[in-house]
């Protein structure tokens, strides 16, 4: 290997990775961020063509050894395996395990693969690197199973002990669902402190830089049977200010399900890792909560939420019966809700819902993150603290309202009929003759009728018909109310006039 290969340590790198070895903490990492920011913003490498020239099918006939993971050999609670360049994964990644005080540098070696691909040749790839990491732990006795992977610009997925992988978090998205190019920061380094045994935690830190910003990031890994919680603190210092800061944003999948059909060969019900977007506001002992519905136009959709006191928010997977989605393949059932909780009050600012038409369910096309209505300055940095949780169903703290549980959408008559079943809460133990209320406000349409009928298992069913004014979506939102008191959380959907069609691929033929 020599330094011009494709793919290979350029002199450049090599100084930055002298440079990395020297952190030791947070604070040497944010000095690091700061540096980076003050000089000119530096791309990404090439990769090995051989690994550029993959397709999915070739890059996951490659696979990790698990005995070669850091800290596997010993009684370690955590252990660390990195992910291989190739395909889309191009970017190269440095790693440092932090071992007593010292940066253990973590080198790429085929000998950590296995490659079930007879035609490619190993030397020809020997100047690639690692494209991200994975953390497993063990919980109890248990043996070690994943819980955190980062891969790919700023992303990085979680899930608990009950849950798989399903949507995904983001360091920082730049310039997302604007007129021009969106910017996607990148990790360029990871630091893994090494765990002690019996630490029930594992702390990453990463260098996330771009042509705007540049940025030291701490992760601390909590995993959990139910719940697993990645706490985050960050600090970002601008080269410039960018259009539009997205901070923590979550990415998600939704292409059918409640309120728009799948393809007519695909008999699954539903195709999502999340339904919909749950918005906390106001005080922890009385929350507001808003839950917006997911739908797919054939077109983006931005959809914006003002608040000033912002609790949390998040890309909910609130339906996990199986039978809502069908799919012994993919478990939808068992992909995790992904919440955001701030650790200090953010100040005024938007949480916005990106919506993207889709072709696949293996394309994410839905994005939802904070804007803060103060933007950032060259001059000093933004700091920033959070949690990011995944856990399987609802909200735990989501017990004061009932929830919007179910969708329908019946457009065969002169008006839309919808159909909101609500469920939770205290709304059960509401007598069916009680004068409870349907709050409702509509945009580009108005609602012609509104009915509630209390059921048989004690849920409330909400049945709206609605009349179109404009050629756009209507906006719909309503809640449940008796006596002026809150019941429900607030209800909010964007429905099309006629449901959309889509031309889907040739996978959908079971």
């Amino acid at each position: 290997m020599t330094a011009e290969s494709p793919g290979s340590p350029s002199a450049l790198m090599l100084e930055q990775v002298s440079t990395f070895s020297q952190v030791r903490s947070f604070s040497d990492l944010d000095s690091l961020a700061g540096d980076t920011a003050a000089r000119e913003f530096v791309n990404r490498g090439p990769i090995p063509p051989a690994l550029a020239a993959f397709r999915y099918d070739d890059y996951v006939k490659i696979s990790y050894k698990h005995e070669k993971a850091t800290w596997w050999d010993n009684d370690s609670p955590f252990c660390m395996e990195t992910f291989h360049q190739g395909f889309v994964q191009r970017d190269r990644v440095w790693l440092f395990a932090s071992e007593r005080d010292k940066n253990r540098l973590i080198p790429f070696s085929t000998d950590d693969f296995n490659y079930d691909l007879p035609d490619l040749d190993l030397d020809s790839i020997a100047g690639a690197g690692h494209a991200g990491i994975k953390l497993a732990g063990r919980i109890g006795n248990e043996s070690a199973q994943e819980f955190l992977t980062f891969l790919g610009s700023s992303y990085f997925r979680g899930r608990s002990e009950r849950s798989l992988y399903g949507a995904s978090a983001r360091g920082l998205a730049v310039n997302v669902a604007t007129d021009g190019a969106e910017e996607f920061p990148f990790f360029r380094a990871f630091w893994v402190d090494q765990p002690k045994p019996g630490d029930t935690s594992i702390t990453i830190r990463a260098l996330l830089d771009s042509t705007s910003v540049a940025g030291a990031y701490e992760f601390i890994l909590k995993p959990g049977t139910d719940q697993t919680r990645v706490s985050v603190k960050a600090s970002l210092h601008f080269r410039r200010i960018p259009e539009k800061l997205a901070i923590a944003p979550l990415t998600s999948m939704w292409i059918w399900g409640d309120g728009l059909a799948g393809p007519p060969k695909d008999d699954r019900p539903a195709c999502h890792d999340s339904d919909g977007l749950l918005i906390r506001t106001g005080d922890l002992k009385n929350s507001d909560w808003t839950w917006r519905a997911f739908s797919r136009s054939p077109y983006p959709s931005v959809s914006t939420f003002a608040t000033d006191k912002l609790i949390g928010y998040g890309v909910m997977q609130r339906n996990t019966s199986f039978f809502h989605f069908g799919d012994y393949n993919a478990k939808y059932n068992e992909r995790p809700s992904v919440f955001v909780t701030p650790a200090k009050n953010w100040g005024a600012g938007r949480v916005e819902l990106f919506e993207l038409p889709g072709a696949h369910e293996g394309i994410d096309n839905i994005g939802a993150y904070w804007i803060p209505d103060q933007p950032p300055t060259t001059d000093k940095p933004l700091r920033l603290e959070y949690t990011v949780d995944f856990f399987r169903g609802d909200h735990g703290d989501e017990s004061n309202v009932a929830r919007a549980t179910s969708l329908e959408i019946d457009r065969s008559g002169k008006s839309i009929e919808m159909s909101v079943r609500f469920a939770g809460g205290q709304i059960d133990k509401i007598d069916s003759k009680a004068n409870v209320e349907i709050q409702v406000k509509t945009i580009r349409g108005e609602a012609i009728r509104k009915d509630l009928q209390k059921t048989k298992t004690g849920d409330w069913l909400m049945t709206l018909a609605l009349e179109p004014e404009e050629k756009a979506p209507m906006e719909v939102q309503a809640t449940l109310q008796l006596d002026g008191k809150t019941l429900s959380e607030t209800f909010v959907y964007l429905c099309p006039h006629q449901e959309p069609e889509f031309v889907y691929p040739d996978i959908y033929t079971r």
